[in-house]
């Protein structure tokens, strides 16, 4: 342990508080959740969605790393705030309102 920082935010810390960044792109894509369902169409659309989470988290993974380390908490801060506005937007607002 960092006797210097005891109560700093350790690399696995990091990470998940970046994670939010990613995060908006899954509320992002409840919005498209029904027109991709039609373009795929509706046997498909599982293997998307799984497509869809790999590939964020491996962009995720690769702009962590080139992320500078001072930008890495706000960057995921606003990440998860966006990301719960969007998603309370959507239950408030959505289509089947």
């Amino acid at each position: 342990m960092n006797d210097k920082q005891p109560f700093g935010v350790g690399p696995g810390g990091r990470f998940m508080i970046f994670s939010g960044a990613g995060m908006v792109f899954f509320a992002l894509s409840m919005y498209l959740l029904k027109p991709l369902e039609r373009t795929v169409g509706e046997k498909a659309l599982p293997y998307v969605i799984v497509g869809m989470v790999i590939l964020n988290v491996v962009l995720v993974m690769y702009f962590y790393g080139r992320c500078p380390k001072r930008l890495i908490i706000p960057i995921g801060i606003v990440g998860w705030l966006a990301a719960f506005l969007l998603l309370f937007l959507w239950n408030w607002f959505g289509p089947e309102r």
